[in-house]
């Protein structure tokens, strides 16, 4: 009896569970693949499809539209290990392409889907940005007035950058501009900077190489990879930067400073070209499309520095070839930015690294951002190094030199020796203001030229080993007084 109440009992509950539901319509939108020309796929039949929306094939491969045409639109294939085929179904995800978030991104590297690639585990996020992102309004903005240290002599003091900046790295093949970005990275150690490296078209030994010196100098803790290899589609290609972007705004949104590096945005415009050609589209200038200009104007403006929050500071690299910087992308690249540190291949040559022409480098705005004594010894330099590389070219020829002209030289070839570093060594702020102070003082003018480095880090070492208040007043107090100058003399006259 007991046993009939008891199924009495659960019919009646299935019974009303029955009554109470009411299914849904699951509607899919489906269409098909009616021709493919390389990595782009034609689709008939989602007449719906959004512009950027992720769509899936049946054979589990994802693309992205990147045209619509009428009835037809055209896909950019992602992955190149799963097939597509004429006829094979085609399904809508109504999802605008987006990168999974969060802190534990960090220290990772993916590829511009925000898939692992460092063979770890899957990234776990409830939060996804979207790659496309309207930038922050000129209202949302603020002025960039905080200097962004790279650790390199040159830059911080000739080419100063700001936290919000734009700075292109432009330069021939092989002439040192991914070892400055890489250095960038590495000196914004314990400086609670945020990094973002985005390899474009790069050989995956390369991004191996500078993952390891990540790793070795401990700068994975802050800093993502975003990887799109050489033999990736050429839409992984173009979607990385726009991805790296994305990753960067959610730490901007958390109110931090983020510094993103694009290497390089020349392999970045040969993708969007092939895509074009492929879209048929009509080529113009060097056979770039009409709108290239476009795809890195609306990538770059996303860098800026937020009132009242954090910042994103853009680092592009471009490509140039015999020197030729009015070439099509290296001019759309230096009007879109900020200024440019351009490397040169005959300065690489003869070993003076990093090989920066000063001549054909300019800071537009990061001037400004200099702590008031970093200004007063380095504001002058630029000038009087330029003077110098103008008035050594008369003693080449044989030209006697005396008096001024002569000590132009003398200083200048010490400047250019100081101006000499090594990779993976850095310099702080303390230690640049003192170097040039010593240097415009004439400390430096009768030590040999090839010793000038050595005799600098024996005088910093007895500084911060003996008087470690004079570093320490001038991050401080930001000013290069009198009474710290007069002990910068006196602690010198003792110590030879």
């Amino acid at each position: 009896m007991k046993v009939l109440k008891g199924i009495e009992k659960y019919r009646k509950a299935l019974k009303e569970v029955i009554e109470s539901y009411s299914p849904e319509p699951i509607v899919k939108e489906e269409g098909w693949v009616s021709s493919i020309k390389e990595t782009v796929v034609s689709v008939k039949g989602l007449s719906a499809a959004k512009y950027y929306e992720l769509v899936k094939f049946q054979s589990g491969a994802k693309g992205i539209v990147i045209d619509i045409h009428g009835e037809e639109i055209r896909v950019m294939l992602l992955d190149r290990d799963k097939p597509v085929r004429v006829a094979m179904p085609v399904f809508r995800t109504d999802v605008i392409v987006s990168v999974p978030v969060s802190n534990r991104i960090l220290g990772r590297m993916v590829d511009p889907l925000g898939n692992p690639v460092d063979g770890g585990l899957p990234i776990k996020s409830s939060v996804f940005y979207p790659v496309e992102r309207e930038a922050p309004s000129v209202f949302e903005r603020e002025a960039v007035r905080e200097q962004l240290y790279t650790g390199i002599k040159l830059i911080d003091a000739m080419l100063p950058i700001g936290k919000g900046q734009r700075e292109l790295i432009l330069g021939d093949p092989s002439t040192g501009k991914t070892s400055i970005a890489v250095d960038m990275i590495i000196n914004q150690r314990g400086k609670d900077v945020v990094c973002v490296y985005v390899a474009i078209g790069q050989r995956k030994q390369n991004i191996l190489d500078v993952y390891q010196a990540f790793k070795k100098y401990g700068a994975l803790d802050y800093t993502v990879i975003v990887s799109a290899p050489s033999d990736e589609f050429e839409g992984m290609k173009f979607l990385a930067p726009y991805s790296g972007t994305a990753i960067a705004e959610f730490f901007l949104d958390e109110g931090k400073d983020v510094l993103i590096v694009y290497d390089d945005l020349t392999k970045h415009a040969f993708a969007y070209q092939t895509i074009s050609l492929l879209l048929e589209r009509p080529p113009g200038r060097e056979a770039f499309p009409g709108d290239i200009f476009y795809i890195h104007s609306r990538l770059l403006e996303r860098s800026c520095k937020i009132k009242g929050g954090g910042s994103i500071t853009a680092i592009p690299i471009g490509e140039t070839h015999a020197g030729r910087i009015s070439s099509y992308i290296p001019t759309n690249l230096i009007s879109i930015t900020d200024g440019q540190i351009y490397l040169d291949a005959n300065l690489f040559n003869i070993n003076q690294l990093p090989a920066i022409d000063v001549g054909k480098s300019v800071s537009r705005i990061g001037g400004r951002t200099q702590i008031p004594a970093f200004k007063e010894v380095a504001e002058h330099l630029r000038l009087y190094y330029t003077q110098f590389l103008e008035v050594e070219i008369f003693t080449k020829l044989g030209v006697k030199v005396f008096g001024e002209t002569a000590q132009v030289i003398r200083r200048g070839k010490r400047l250019r020796e100081i101006l000499k570093q090594p990779r993976f060594t850095y310099f702080q702020v303390d230690e640049l203001v003192i170097l040039f102070f010593l240097l415009n003082e004439g400390y430096f003018d009768e030590i040999p030229e090839n010793r000038v480095n050595e005799r600098f880090n024996f005088i910093m070492g007895q500084i911060r080993s003996k008087i470690p208040e004079i570093p320490e007043a001038i991050l401080k107090g930001k000013v290069l007084t009198e009474d710290i100058k007069r002990k910068i003399k006196e602690f010198l006259e003792k110590l030879s």
